[in-house]
């Protein structure tokens, strides 16, 4: 991969990152704050595929645009490195559920963002899925907590501390959403279906992988983050663009 197609901090983050020969059970994850980019957007189009330049074109708002084009050209700056290829040339593709496929390659992938902090992860994993989400939540998640939780997890819940809920909620919710996109389902499945403990294995019903763990990460302060991923991945080491990196 040409390391002046992306920026500079990001290709060395990615160059350390990412070992000559990556561990097969080892999921490898770059997190960052698009903003910091925003001005490489312009040459950031060149790198998408041709679903993503539509895509992007689509969005109504600048910033959610520049956070959308920023975030999946340095997710190919990832992939390119991960397959040895240029990120242009990363055979990245979309299910009709929105799944992201690498086909032919081996290897899974997961992209999310909340508002600009963006979190990509990349393995050679039968299934992989992450979330990152800003805390506390913009909403009151309490309120809608009927709408997420299982009947044994709205029972743990009610027994913390009033000042924990909010919290220990949204960390469940990010395991939650990093299990249906590794499940590659979405929301299409309801969220109160299944339990989402952290570490435990978890079989989703109907999921073409036979199960998944999701596991928690606070990667900036603010900020919580889940990761779930099949049991052939059973370790992350991630890196920020601003060079902390955690095992």
């Amino acid at each position: 991969m040409a390391c002046d197609e992306i920026p500079a901090d990001i290709a060395r983050a990615l160059a350390g990152l990412l070992p000559p020969a990556p561990r097969r059970d080892v999921v490898y994850a770059l997190v960052f704050d698009a903003v910091g980019h925003a001005q490489w957007a312009d040459g950031a189009q060149r790198l998408l595929g041709p679903q993503e330049r539509d895509r992007a074109a689509r969005f109504r708002f600048g910033q959610d645009r520049t956070t959308y084009v920023v975030a999946h050209a340095l997710w190919r700056g990832l992939l390119g490195r991960c397959l040895g290829v240029a990120p242009a040339d990363v055979p990245l593709r979309f299910a009709a559920s929105g799944q992201p496929q690498l086909p032919g390659t081996g290897w899974a992938t997961s992209l999310s963002h909340s508002g600009t902090l963006v979190m990509l992860a990349a393995s050679r994993a039968a299934a992989l899925g992450v979330d990152i989400e800003r805390a506390p939540s913009s909403a009151r998640l309490q309120g809608i907590a009927g709408e997420i939780c299982s009947a044994e997890e709205r029972e743990s819940l009610r027994a913390l501390p009033e000042a924990a809920r909010e919290h220990a909620l949204l960390q469940l919710w990010t395991r939650k959403e990093a299990l249906l996109k590794a499940a590659g389902v979405g929301l299409t499945w309801s969220p109160t279906s299944f339990s989402a403990p952290a570490g435990v294995s978890v079989v989703l019903p109907g999921a073409t992988t036979s199960s998944c763990v999701a596991r928690d990460l606070a990667p900036v302060p603010g900020w919580v983050a889940a990761w779930a991923a099949s049991p052939d991945a059973d370790e992350l080491v991630w890196r920020s663009a601003e060079w902390r990196d955690q095992v």
